[in-house]
This record gives C-alpha cells, sequence and structure tokens, in this order.
C-alpha cells in the first residue's frame, strides 16, 4: 500500500494516464483496441512537439501562447510551398524551420530585452501570425503536402506510427539537452530565479531567447508532422494547440512559476489530453464542454501538485 502511494506522488501524472484510460476502456471497449492504440500515439505526436517546446517557456517563468498561431502558418506555408511535389519538400522545410526560429527569437527579444510580459509579447505575436496566414492565402488556403512528405505523418516504422517514432527520438534529444547540458542547467536556474541566476553568472537574456526560440521550433515541427499527416491547410488547424498544450505541460507537473518540471513528464501530460479529447469525443461530449473540462484540468493540476509538495516537504 505504502508503495502504492509512492508511485501516486512521484508519478502522479502516469498514473493518471493509466487509470484514465482504464476507466474509458470500461466505458468505450473500442479505447482497448490496438488500433485505437495506435492512433492515440499517432495523434498525440503533434501535441506533445508543441507541448514540449511549451514546456520551455514555462521552465523559464513564461508562457508561450504563439504556438498556435505557428502550427498554422507552418501549415499555410508548407502546403501552399510544395504544391504535391517532392521535389520542393527542402525548400517548404527551410522556410518553415526559418520562421520558427525567428517567431522564436523575436518572442525572446521583446520578453527578455524589451521586458515584455510573455503573456502579452506570445499573444501579439499569435495574432500576427494569424493575420499574415489570413493575407497570405487571401483567406481561401490553397496547395497540399507532397506524398513523400506525408509518409512521415502517416506511415509506420517497426508497426508503430512514424510521426510517434520522431516525436520520441525528439523528446530523448530534447531531455538529454535539458539533464545533461549546461544549457539546461541554465534554463531551470533562469525559471527558478532569474536575478540570482544573473548573480550566478548565467546570460539570463541569451537563455530567455533561446527558450522561445525551441518553443517556436518544435511548434512548427509539431505543425510539420501534422501537415503530414492531414496533407491540406486549414486556417483553423493551430487553434486547438493554444489551450491543449499548456494543459499538456501543468497536467506534466510543469509548474506555472518556472523552474520546476520535465519534459518527460509533458509526454504523459499529452498523452493524458489526447486520451481525455479522444473519450470525450466518443462519448459526445460537446466543443464548449471539452474546454470546461480542460480549464478545470489545469486548476485542478497546480492545487494537487502543490498538495503532492506541501506533503514532501512536512515529510
Amino acid at each position: 500500500m505504502s508503495q502504492a502511494l509512492g508511485m501516486m506522488r512521484r508519478y502522479p501524472v502516469w498514473v493518471a494516464v493509466i487509470l484514465l484510460y482504464a476507466v474509458a476502456g470500461f466505458f468505450s471497449p473500442a479505447m482497448l483496441k490496438p488500433e485505437q492504440i495506435l492512433n492515440i500515439l499517432q495523434v498525440t505526436a503533434f501535441l506533445g512537439l508543441v507541448a514540449s517546446g511549451q514546456t520551455l517557456a514555462l521552465l523559464v517563468g513564461g508562457i508561450d501562447l504563439s504556438v498556435a498561431g505557428v502550427v498554422t502558418m507552418t501549415n499555410i506555408l508548407a502546403t501552399s510551398m510544395m504544391m504535391g511535389q517532392n521535389e520542393r519538400i527542402p525548400l517548404a522545410l527551410a522556410c518553415c524551420l526559418a520562421l520558427g526560429l525567428g517567431v522564436g527569437v523575436i518572442n525572446g527579444i521583446l520578453i527578455a530585452v524589451l521586458r515584455m510580459a510573455p503573456i502579452i509579447a506570445t499573444l501579439a505575436m499569435n495574432a500576427i501570425l494569424f493575420g499574415a496566414a489570413l493575407v497570405y492565402t487571401g483567406g481561401a488556403p490553397y496547395g497540399t503536402s507532397a506524398p513523400a512528405f506525408n509518409v512521415v505523418g502517416q506511415g509506420s516504422l517497426f508497426g508503430l506510427p512514424a510521426s510517434a517514432l520522431c516525436w520520441l527520438a525528439i523528446t530523448i534529444a530534447l531531455a538529454w539537452i535539458m539533464r545533461r547540458t549546461t544549457l539546461g542547467r541554465w534554463i531551470y536556474a533562469v525559471g527558478a530565479n532569474e536575478t540570482a541566476a544573473r548573480f550566478m553568472g548565467v546570460p539570463a537574456r541569451s537563455v530567455l531567447v533561446i527558450a522561445y526560440a525551441l518553443s517556436a521550433m518544435l511548434a512548427v515541427l509539431g505543425g510539420l508532422l501534422l501537415t503530414a499527416y492531414i496533407g491540406n491547410p486549414s486556417l483553423g488547424i493551430g487553434n486547438q494547440f493554444l489551450l491543449t498544450s499548456v494543459v499538456a505541460v501543468v497536467v506534466g507537473g510543469t509548474a506555472l512559476t518556472g523552474g520546476i518540471g520535465s519534459v518527460l513528464a509533458t509526454v504523459a501530460g499529452a498523452l493524458f489530453v489526447t486520451e481525455l479529447n479522444s473519450f470525450t469525443n466518443i462519448a459526445q461530449v460537446s466543443t464548449g464542454a471539452q474546454y470546461v473540462i480542460q480549464g478545470v484540468l489545469i486548476a485542478l493540476s497546480v492545487i494537487v501538485y502543490r498538495l503532492i509538495g506541501a506533503s514532501a516537504d512536512e515529510r
């Protein structure tokens, strides 16, 4: 019993993922089918990548609300440049990655140098990106992704979705950076106490810019995988990530105040959110009710992790 309680305290989100899946499988046996499990992994990859970037933004004590616009603009740019032709893939990918780098660096400069509040700076950037997508397409998106590119989003390798394998590889690399490199330690230090980090010689401004640049780049990668999955452009494709990326990170245990959390825990958070959305869709829960559930999840996650932290302090 004590071991079970210990596991719940150490890995609450993974316990929640297992319990949710068990409950969902009880009410809807279709959730337990192998093809449904693989489908959840495939869909989770898109959110997982975007949420990984969001994790970095929250770890430095900020938030990145431009990820929705980045995903949308990535989708619009990639499909319009590829036009269904394989030879156009390299240029389209380069332009999308350049877009992400530019957006992330600008966000970082606004926040680190001009000292704008992260929520204001990134929300403004999100509006700019959605506006740019409308202007670029004239309100009528065009183009399609290339067949060779679609394999990444729709294909499989060793029986597993290719998109999920890409997500896994990127997550492992990012987790290694956060745990084993100086940059990772700096990100945690800036998020925990930026002033103290400066006194210790940490280049806080540069770290903030890098964190937001990585956040935007990961949003681009998530957008590219999603584009490879659906194959077509959509002006509303990024909207789903504005709230869910934050929910996944917070459910995973990353503190909204910065300095606490991990990319690996966000994996569980993304799985939990995707499972919940899949279950509510099967149960025909309205979109409005789903947003209510996501909002409640953020509040409950903060409360639960604070209680766990307080319990650990008492011991």
